[in-house]
C-alpha cells in the first residue's frame, strides 16, 4: 500500500473529529415477523442496510438501499443466538424461507431517514420472486428451517450486497452466492444474471435469464465473501465492482492471510446493460497490525464503495472496531485480464503473494481519507453500505441482520474535512 502523507496523516486526526451525526433511523427497524426458532421466540424486523447509493442525477437527497438475502442464522453462532447449538455446519438457519431481497428508496435530508416508495423486491419477468435461499453450489451452504427441517436449493436465490442505480432507470446489484451481478429494472424484475464462467450449471432451471462471462476465477470466492462493493461511473459507461475478501486462491488457508483483493470494471452500453469486461486489478489491503491491532487480517473486509470520477472510486475497510475510507486511484494499476494472474491454474496464484511488485503488479494506489476512532466504528455497528455526498459528506448505513440479535439499522453523516475534499478535487 501506498505510504501515508505527512498531510494524510494530519487529515485522519482532523476528519475524527468531523461532524459524526446519527441520523433518525427507525424506519429501518420495521416489524417483519415473530417466529419461533428452536423454543426461541425472535422478534424480526425488516434488513435494508446492506448497500447504498444515490441515484445519480436526482437531488442529494434520494438514495436506494438494499437488503441482503434475509433471516438467517449460520449454524457455528446458533449458540450465540439462540443459547444452545441446534445445528451443524454448513447448514443455516432461515427462519423465513419465502423472504425475497428487496429495494428500499430512501429520502435522506434533514437528519432523517424515511422511505420514498414501497420496498421493491426482486423477481423474475414472469413474477416469481426471487429468493435468499443458496443455489446448489459447490463447498455451499445448506439451508434448513425454523424446524430444522432441510429446505430446497434455489436457482433463483440470492445474496444480495451492493447496488448502484442507473440515471435511465434500473439497477445493478452484486450478490455473494456465485459471486453474481444482476441487472435490475425500475420494478424489481431481474433481467439477466451474470455469473463466473464454468459455473452456469449451477443455475439450472432458474427464472431469471443467466449469462457466464465474469472471469472463471471469482468462483473461488471465499464462503459468504463475495460481491461486496460496487460503484457506477458519473458517464455510466462504466461498472466497478469488488470482492468483499481475498479469493480462496488456491484454497481458504491462503484467504485467511492474503491481502489481494480483487476489483474488477464492466463496460456498459448505452442502455446500461453489460457490454464485456473492462479490467480487472489487486487491491493491496493494509497490515492488519496497522490498522486494527488485535484483529486477525481474515477479519479485514471490504465493506462498500462509492464513485468519485471515471477512475477513482471510495473503498471502505472495516475490521473490530475501525473503519477506514480510501481513495482508490484505477489509473497506473496493472489491468489482469488476459494475464495469467487471472487464470485459476497459475500457482502460486496473486493471493500467495507477498510481494506484488517482485511479480511485476502494480495494485491499486489508495490514500487514506477519513478513519474512525474505535469508539465510533463500534457505534457504527456492522456497517456495509456507503454514499458519497455531493463530494463533502459520506453516509452510512448498518446492517441488522434483521433484528436478530436485536442490532438495529443505522444512517451516520461523516462531513468530510476541506483537506479530504480537496484530496478527492485532485488530478
Amino acid at each position: 500500500m501506498r505510504k501515508l502523507s505527512f498531510l494524510a496523516a494530519l487529515l485522519v486526526t482532523y476528519g475524527l473529529h468531523a461532524a459524526a451525526d446519527e441520523l433518525s433511523s427507525e424506519v429501518l427497524r420495521q416489524p417483519l415477523a415473530n417466529v419461533a426458532v428452536a423454543g426461541k421466540e425472535l422478534q424480526l424486523t425488516i434488513g435494508p442496510g446492506s448497500g447504498l447509493a444515490h441515484a445519480q442525477g436526482m437531488p442529494w437527497t434520494d438514495f436506494y438501499s438494499v437488503s441482503d438475502r434475509g433471516p438467517n442464522i449460520p449454524c457455528d453462532k446458533s449458540g450465540k443466538v439462540l443459547g444452545k447449538e441446534v445445528c451443524h455446519e454448513p447448514e443455516v438457519i432461515f427462519p423465513v424461507p419465502g423472504y425475497a431481497p428487496s429495494i428500499y428508496p430512501l429520502t435522506i435530508a434533514n437528519g432523517k431517514v424515511a422511505l420514498s416508495g414501497e420496498p421493491i423486491p426482486l423477481h423474475a419477468a414472469n413474477g416469481e420472486k426471487l429468493t435468499g435461499l443458496p443455489p446448489q453450489l459447490p463447498n455451499g451452504e445448506k439451508p434448513i428451517d425454523a424446524q430444522l427441517q432441510a429446505l430446497p436449493f434455489s436457482a433463483n436465490g440470492v445474496d444480495t450486497e451492493c447496488i448502484t442505480a442507473l440515471t435511465k432507470g434500473g439497477f445493478w446489484i452484486g450478490e455473494e452466492y456465485g459471486p453474481s451481478l444482476l441487472r435490475v429494472s425500475p420494478d424489481g424484475t431481474v433481467q439477466e444474471r451474470l455469473v463466473p464462467k464454468g459455473t452456469a450449471q449451477f443455475y439450472q432451471g432458474s427464472a431469471v435469464p443467466v449469462r457466464a462471462v465474469l472471469p472463471p476465477l471469482l468462483a473461488r470466492r471465499k464462503l459468504n465473501r463475495g460481491f461486496e462493493g460496487m460503484a457506477l461511473a458519473p458517464d455510466q459507461k462504466l461498472l466497478f465492482v469488488a470482492l468483499q475478501s481475498p479469493l480462496a486462491n488456491p484454497n481458504d488457508e491462503v484467504a485467511k492471510h492474503s491481502r489481494s483483493d480483487r476489483l474488477i470494471a464492466l463496460h456498459l452500453d448505452t442502455a446500461g446493460n453489460f457490454a464485456g469486461m473492462a479490467g480487472g486489478y489487486a487491491l493491496e489491503f493494509p497490515k492488519i497490525a496497522d490498522f486494527a491491532p488485535g484483529e486477525k487480517q481474515k477479519d479485514l473486509k471490504l465493506s462498500a464503495m462509492s464513485v468519485v470520477d471515471t477512475h477513482r472510486v471510495l473503498v471502505m475497510l472495516h475490521a473490530g472496531r475501525k473503519v477506514a475510507v480510501y481513495l482508490a486511484d484505477l489509473q497506473g494499476a496493472t489491468n489482469l485480464i488476459a494475464t495469467p494472474w487471472a487464470k485459476p491454474d497459475t500457482l502460486p496464484s496473486l493471493e500467495e503473494q507477498s510481494d506484488l511488485s517482485k511479480v511485476g503488479v502494480k495494485p491499486i494506489a489508495l490514500q487514506l481519507l477519513w478513519e474512525s476512532s474505535d469508539a465510533f466504528g463500534k457505534g457504527l455497528g456492522k456497517v456495509e453500505g456507503m454514499s458519497l455526498v455531493d463530494g463533502k459528506s459520506l453516509l452510512f448505513i448498518s446492517d441488522n441482520d434483521f433484528g436478530i440479535s436485536n442490532e438495529k439499522s443505522t444512517v451516520w453523516q461523516v462531513s468530510l474535512s476541506p483537506e479530504a475534499q480537496r484530496l478527492m478535487h485532485a488530478e
